[in-house]
């Protein structure tokens, strides 16, 4: 970096700078930290645009997407209690909107060229906004240090309660969680052996009990098959892609982050306050940390169900006066096996943590009912 470089730099932190820290703070409604390395912007050859492009390039896509956030108290909430400081800098060569922002541990780092796709000004915008939102990452069950530890979690000690594991994720997947269902191999006394899917645990006074197995179409076999197999005779059971025991099927339910679920919440609280022309409020419980992946997911899936109850419980008349009399508080929280419980005017709905523990819409509506 030459003299003209380093006057234009210097020019632009004493005479501009000021002004856009004050626009970040307001858009942010708090006095954001900012770092800027200002030698790596100055680019060779560029001084005559740095106040033209630094402010395109880096301040008005950070404000905007600050004041888009912030656009509400549970956004500003989160925003302060998230954002710990921003680093503005140039040093791996990005020239990609998309891979402007990165945020981690609180600290927001925007590295892009300082002259380069100047007017892509929204798209930086809206990858500042979607890292500052995004939720946490799910793990990648196959990265686990013990492949087996999502089949251990069950604590199913045996054939016959590993049978029924299995035929319970059937089950929780055909009531509407979506569930990988795990493909099982059975070694038969016979010196045979069968793989497929458990359907169901067949019940015979005369002949017992036997495991009706799905064969699905494959290459080499165009059609359906089942078969039935005596429990008495199966000597092994063998576990196909066991990490995913119990896991859901890959995106089938998002993470939100904990401001999409904070935003979530208030606008079933809108919709149940007006219906029932009640203060009633609809959040976490008090003492949920709903920071991990796993946490989030199933606050979110609850969240989902919840609305769906709640909206057809106002169209009702009857359900309609049932909450405006009896519920002040509706609140939402996670634990060991799912639950509904009411006492004292608080409504408190509970999921499981496992994806297989959690309520059903049909299930949550039904306990709800009971509950009131």
């Amino acid at each position: 970096m030459g003299i003209a470089e380093r006057k234009a730099a210097k020019q632009f932190e004493e005479t501009h700078y000021p002004k856009l820290k004050k626009d970040v703070d307001a858009a942010a409604r708090f006095d954001v930290p900012v770092e800027v390395d200002w030698t790596s912007l100055a680019v060779e050859g560029y001084e005559h645009l740095y106040e033209e492009t630094w402010p395109k390039v880096f301040f008005a896509p950070l404000i905007g997407a600050l004041r888009a956030i912030s656009q509400d108290d549970l956004g500003r909430e989160s925003l302060q209690g998230s954002l710990k400081r921003v680093v503005i800098r140039n040093s791996a060569g990005n020239s990609s909107a998309s891979s402007v922002a990165s945020f981690r541990d609180g600290v927001l780092t925007l590295d892009h060229e300082p002259a380069t796709n100047v007017d892509e000004v929204e798209d930086r915008q809206q990858a500042i906004q979607k890292a500052l939102e995004a939720a946490p990452e799910l793990p990648n069950v196959y990265s686990a240090k013990d492949p087996l530890r999502a089949f251990l979690d069950w604590d199913a000690k045996g054939l016959d309660a590993t049978l029924q594991a299995v035929l319970r994720i059937t089950w929780r997947q055909q009531a509407g969680i979506p569930l990988v269902l795990p493909r099982i191999g059975l070694s038969l006394r016979s010196g045979r052996a069968a793989s497929g899917f458990v359907r169901e645990i067949l019940e015979d006074r005369r002949e017992g009990r036997a495991v009706l197995l799905h064969v699905p179409a494959e290459s080499g076999t165009p059609y359906e098959g089942a078969i039935v197999i005596p429990v008495g005779t199966i000597e092994s059971i063998s576990i196909l892609d066991v990490p995913a025991f119990g896991a859901l099927k890959r995106d089938s339910v998002p993470v939100p982050s904990l401001l999409q679920l904070r935003r979530q919440l208030a606008a079933v609280e809108a919709r149940v306050r007006a219906a029932t022309e009640t203060s009633v409020t609809l959040g976490l419980a008090s003492g949920v940390d709903a920071t991990s992946a796993e946490e989030l997911r199933a606050l979110g899936f609850l969240a989902e169900r919840a609305r769906e109850v709640l909206e057809a419980l106002v169209k009702d008349d009857l359900g309609r006066s049932t909450l405006r009399e009896k519920v002040k508080r509706i609140q939402l929280r996670t634990d060991k096996h799912a639950s509904v419980a009411f006492a004292d005017g608080t409504l408190e709905l509970v999921t499981g943590r496992r994806p297989v523990d959690w309520h059903t819409r049909a299930e949550l509506e039904k306990a709800v009912e009971a509950a009131l």
